[in-house]
């Protein structure tokens, strides 16, 4: 399973959001692709959470570079 570990938003200054570093005093815990597409348009939309779900920053219709992380599936079954 692949998640969001890094987001680089190309603009002018170029903002970067990454697991594990702290923006405005919340550690950003998840970032996650919510855009939606449309049959004649694509929305595009990443939002940036903290520890306790709270939106950090939404990147709307921007110019990304997103880095995945592979990360281990555990199976319960016994």
């Amino acid at each position: 399973m692949q998640i969001i570990q890094k987001l680089t938003v190309v603009s002018n200054p170029t903002r970067v959001f990454e697991v594990g570093t702290e923006i405005d005093s919340s550690e950003v815990i998840e970032i996650k692709q919510v855009g939606s597409e449309y049959e004649d348009h694509v929305h595009s939309e990443y939002v940036v959470l903290d520890e306790d779900g709270h939106m950090i920053a939404s990147v709307e219709n921007a110019p990304v570079i997103v880095d995945y992380k592979e990360i281990a599936e555990h199976d319960n079954e016994k």
